[in-house]
This record gives C-alpha cells, structure tokens and sequence, in this order.
C-alpha cells in the first residue's frame, strides 16, 4: 500500500516514467541440431530428415515461435484512445455560436501503467518464450531416440530374418539326411518328422520377422513423416561396443538436459509474475490532452473566440488489497511453488531413469561380450561336429536337435541383447540431453 506521505514520491516516479517505453526484444538461440558423431550414414539422414518432418517437432517448434511473438506486445502499450465531443450546445436552439462555453473537442489520452510493469510483463512473456524453446528442443530429442531405435529395431528384424533364413537352410539339410537314413534303415520316421516339423517352425519364424520389418518401417516412416509403404533401405548390422561412462559424469551433465531448463524457465517467470502481481499495489497513470474549437459568437455580438486546450492526468486507485490483489500474489505465489515442484519432481525421476539404464548398459555389455566371445562360439563347434557324429551314425538326433536349437537360440540373444544396447544408448543420450561419445563397434 502505498502510504500518503509516499504520494509525491510516487508522483515524481511517474514525471520520470512518462514518454518512456520499454521496447523489449526477445533473443533467442535456434537450436543447432548434434552431429550424431559415429552413426552410420543412412542413420544420420534419417535423423536429419525426420528433425525437420516430424510433426511433432513442428507442433513444438510453432508453440515456441508464437510465445516469441508475445514479448513486445506484453510490454507495449495499450492503444491511445481518441473522442470527439460537442460540449454545451444549448438546446433552445441547438447553435453552436451562441454561447461562449459551446465547443467542439477532440481529446486525446493515453494509459501509462506504473514503472517497471511493462517490463516485468514483457519479461514475463519472455521466460514463457524461453520455456517453450528448450520444450523444443526436448522434444526433437525425444524424436531422435525414437527414430535411433526404431533404426535399430528394423536391424534386429533383418538379422534375425537372414539367422531365420540360414537355419531353415540347414534344416532343409536335415530333412534329406533324416529321409536318406530311414530310407537305408538307420534312423528312425519320428527322426524324419520332428525334422519336418523344425522346418516349419522357422517357415513361420520367417513370416513373423517380415512382418516385424514392415512395423519398423512403419514406425520409422511415422517419425519422419512419410506414408508407412515408403522404401526404407536395410539398416546396418548390429556390432557389439563397449560401454566405460560413469554414473556421476552423467548426472552432472543431465543438469542441462532442455526438459529441466524449461522448468527453470517456468520458476524464473513465476517469480517475475508475482514481483508483477505486487506491483498493482501502484497506480497506473491516464494523460487526456483536448483541444476544444470554438465559433465566432453570433449577432449582435460577433466576437470571434479563442480555441480552448485542456490536460489532464488521472490515476486509478488500487485499495481493494482483499480481494484482488492479494489473492493475485498468493495465486502466483502457489504456482511458484507448483513450478519448483515440478523442477524437483522432474530431477528425481531423470536421475532415477539415467541411474536405470546406466545399469542395464553394463548389464547388457557383459551379456554381449559372453555370448560373442564364448557361449556363440563354443555352441557352433557343438553343432558342426554334431552334424558330423550324426551323419556316420554315432550321434543321436536328439543330441543334434538340441545343439542346433542352442546355437540358433544364442544368436538371437545376442541380436536382441545389441538391440537392446543401442535402444538404452539411445534413451540415455534423450535422458542426458546430449549425444554421448560413442566407441566404435566391433566385429562386423
């Protein structure tokens, strides 16, 4: 409240303000898209294409481009006001040079509102503008995940395809050695059937991959906005790479993730709000200015008359503290409050989730070097002397079922424990905020 004793105080305030704006400009860095340093190049242009496509990203980049555009005109002053009035006209007969108080005004006012509210409203609009920004740019990261697993998911779809395709081949193998022993008398017909019957296990393993590459494609065809039917050409394989990045390293970068930037954004502008809230404590100003025009005064007088001016400054009086402007500062106070929440809130679970797949990177990480480096190998030695043994008579079909089955079984684990490695990768690179430097691949 403002005290009387404060009143020329605040007078002199406003002799200071008034003819001053406060034009501000909202400058904001685009955002540059990461170099995807590392992936393959088929990868790369996906990403690419699907950060400009992807009409999510549009959505998000649209919402930002109008919260830029809300800046000035938060800080701007309201339209100037314009009146013409005919002012004392006698209604005996209605002539305008009859009397001398008898003019025609035009009047002109303008509303300035206290010192130091356009720029906290403008400031206001600009943390709002900023917010929405680095919502953006989380945004296209989310997509690049996206678009990085599905990539990765139509990988495991092929080479699990081509593995479907290479077994099914040796089965077929199977099947006439089966057939060429019971024919000569030294298997057995339920040897020959179970054969069968493996083949046409990985005839329907064959449909169910085509069918999971037409998926990835959809997907990926879906983020970059394309019909789903649109040619994707077959990824690279999928190569198993290390994993040495410390928990603490990422933390401490996760900080700047965007997400958590436009929170803090959103806690910047609610502290703004409420500093603005207290400001309708003050008064805002109107300045009138009127120029009123008068007519040479009739017979028998025929005084010619002077043209009149008129000023004048008006102040709004803010006294109803209980119920308007205080609850507005508890209501901006509370979403404050409901802001840093929501920033604390957010940490908890990105640390959580980082914490999450940190783990499972190094779990994953052991499970590929085992099975590349010795279960894969060990088993296919099994299976070729397996087939061998088999062949002379001196190994069971049962044993050989079982060899086959195994080897065919671990290397689809290690397709799948890679895919999930680059899906994690990807989902933490989203959860950091940032591409991750990332080792070369193994093996091809």
């Amino acid at each position: 409240m403002v005290k009387c004793s404060q009143c020329r105080y605040v007078l002199a305030a406003w002799v200071l303000w008034l003819g001053l704006g406060l034009g501000q400009g909202a400058g904001s860095q685009a955002w540059a898209q990461t170099a995807n340093i590392g992936l393959p190049p088929d990868l790369q242009a996906l990403i690419a294409e699907s950060l400009k496509a992807n009409s999510e990203i549009k959505q998000m980049r649209g919402q930002f481009t109008a919260s830029q555009e809300t800046v000035r005109p938060a800080g701007a002053l309201e339209d100037p006001e314009v009146a013409f009035t005919m002012k004392d006209i006698p209604t005996d007969n209605w002539a305008l040079n009859r009397e001398p108080m008898t003019q025609k005004m035009l009047e002109l006012s303008q509303k300035f509102p206290f010192p130091g509210k356009r720029r906290l409203r403008s400031e206001v609009a600009a943390e709002q503008a900023n917010s929405d920004e680095y919502a953006y740019k989380d945004k296209a990261n989310e997509v690049r995940a996206k678009v990085v697993i599905s990539y990765w998911g139509l990988s495991l779809a092929h080479a699990n395809f081509d593995l479907t395709q290479k077994n099914k081949q040796f089965w077929e193998q199977v099947v006439q050695v089966t057939e060429t022993r019971y024919q000569v008398g030294q298997g057995m017909q339920a040897d020959v059937l179970q054969a069968q019957v493996e083949l046409g296990n990985y005839l329907d393993r064959l449909f169910q991959w085509t069918q999971k590459q037409e998926s990835s494609r959809a997907d990926l065809n879906a983020l970059r906005s394309k019909p789903p039917q649109t040619p994707v050409s077959r990824p690279q394989p999928l190569k198993p790479r290390s994993f040495a990045l410390k928990l603490d390293d990422l933390l401490a970068q996760a900080e700047a993730r965007p997400q958590l930037q436009a929170l803090k954004f959103i806690i910047a502008k609610q502290e703004k709000a409420v500093d603005l809230a207290r400001k309708e404590y003050f008064p805002d100003a109107r300045i009138s200015v009127g120029y009123g025009f008068r007519e040479t005064l009739g017979p028998p007088v025929n005084l010619k008359q002077a043209d009149m001016f008129t000023g004048s400054v008006m102040f709004n009086v803010p006294i109803w503290h209980g119920s308007k402007i205080k609850p507005k500062i508890r209501e901006e106070l509370a979403k404050q409050g409901v802001a840093k929440d929501a920033h604390q809130s957010a940490w908890n679970q990105l640390a959580a989730a980082i914490k999450d797949r940190h783990a499972k990177l190094l779990r994953l990480a052991k499970q590929v070097s085992l099975f590349d480096q010795g279960i894969i190998p060990q088993a296919r030695q099994a299976v070729g002397a397996a087939v061998a043994s088999y062949q002379v008579g001196s190994l069971p079909f049962n044993q050989l079922y079982q060899n086959q089955i195994a080897v065919y079984n671990a290397e689809m684990q290690l397709e799948e424990y890679l895919k999930d490695f680059e899906e994690n990768w990807a989902e933490l690179e989203w959860l950091v905020g940032a591409e991750l430097p990332r080792p070369a691949g193994g093996k091809p």
